[in-house]
């Protein structure tokens, strides 16, 4: 996110910019001539987008900063979390098991012609559905190790053996953010 100070246009010059991607290749804006609405529509623009054109990102801004959270909350260092290729069993478990977040499917900045990322979620996890290396992906993210370990046992994945972790855990009610 940007500082208000920090707020420009894009090379097109019609939308004010409020979040780019930290080298720069993608941001995400409100039209100019949107400005005046009360949770008006964002837009995705960047290199690997055809031209200079721009994608229509999500319907809300208060969404667009939602959807900030998550994606930084899920890229966040320390993170209990796995990732496998999500084939169509695993998609299937996802769409039967978890709660879908009340997000629209959207552009992944870095894939935006790809197919759209989708949340899903469960005490202790969020999911997310996103283009991957090959096809989809899923990234699972958890509260604690536990946590992860009852979505990876529940998700028919493949998954890479874990890694060590910075989590850490105060109590079963409380989850702290290494930022």
């Amino acid at each position: 996110m940007l500082e208000p100070d920090e707020l420009l246009l894009d090379p097109t010059g019609e939308l004010l910019v409020f979040r780019s991607e930290n080298q720069g290749c993608a941001g995400w804006g409100v039209a100019l001539a949107d400005l005046s609405r009360e949770d008006p529509p964002v837009a995705l623009f960047g290199d690997r987008l055809p031209g200079s054109s721009r994608l229509d990102y999500l319907d809300r801004f208060s969404l667009a900063c939602v959807e900030t959270v998550l994606s930084e909350a899920a890229s966040a260092s320390g993170i209990e979390g796995r990732t496998c290729q999500a084939t169509p069993e695993v998609v299937a478990c996802l769409e039967e098991e978890f709660a879908q977040v009340a997000l629209s499917p959207y552009p992944a900045w870095f894939d935006p012609m790809g197919p759209p990322v989708r949340w899903f979620s469960a005490a202790g996890l969020l999911l997310c559905l996103e283009p991957g290396l090959e096809g989809l992906g899923l990234a699972v993210i958890g509260r604690t190790a536990a946590d992860v370990q009852r979505a990876v046992e529940a998700i028919p994945g493949s998954w890479p053996p874990t890694g060590p972790s910075a989590t850490k855990t105060v109590d079963d009610r409380e989850w702290v953010l290494p930022f």
